[in-house]
């Protein structure tokens, strides 16, 4: 599934800019047009000229978040490093898409625990791509003698998503039981992946 939206005219980007958040907190049913017009200050009927619809606005701010990640992950398989350090590449990519896009973690968390019928086309095949390069960069690892030969790719790869994702979307839990330091976020993820790392070397 892919929506088509031009973004070169501002008012569409000021839209995108202003449902990115009420979608994420509040999901696409719990979200009126009328409301993503207020917080974009623009025309109730511009939703629908630009973007023929509240439903279309949020498949696109979906596809378009989770590309992020897809794009990083391209870019990451094809280097010629070792399976470790393309996880280390990943890990500190989260941290950095995260900053960035700091809804996308919640957007994705929703569809998860709410499946819309974007789930399948958008979300799952997202998840599926995360997924793939982490099998393949862990079964490349057990191949090469990095992991243990008892670790099954499929099962580390999901425990190590798990990870990742809940490394950025329980910052505001784990703000209020680190100590206070700058660069919590990176150095919370890269705690949390060398622990995995010396739990499955070999």
């Amino acid at each position: 599934m892919k929506v088509e939206i031009s973004t070169e005219k501002p008012t569409v980007n000021k839209i995108i800019e202003a449902a990115i958040p009420l979608f994420a907190a509040k999901g696409v049913a719990g979200v009126s047009v009328k409301e993503l017009a207020d917080a974009a200050c623009v025309n109730i009927a511009l939703i629908s000229y630009y973007f023929g619809g509240k439903e279309n606005l949020y498949a696109y701010i979906l596809e378009s978040q989770l590309a992020i990640l897809g794009d990083a992950l391209d870019t990451i398989s094809k280097e010629e490093v070792s399976p470790i350090m393309k996880i280390r590449r990943l890990a500190d990519t989260f941290v950095l898409i995260h900053k960035k896009n700091p809804h996308i973690d919640r957007l994705l968390y929703s569809e998860v625990i709410n499946p819309t019928k974007y789930f399948d086309n958008i979300v799952k095949k997202a998840i599926l791509q995360l997924h793939r390069f982490l099998r393949d960069c862990i079964s490349d690892a057990v191949a090469v003698g990095e992991f243990r030969a008892d670790i099954e790719p499929d099962f580390a790869a999901i425990s190590l998503i798990r990870i990742l994702h809940l490394s950025c979307i329980g910052q505001h839990i784990s703000k209020d039981l680190l100590p206070d330091r700058d660069n919590l976020e990176e150095h919370y993820v890269a705690q949390a992946v060398e622990i995995y790392l010396k739990g499955v070397a070999k």
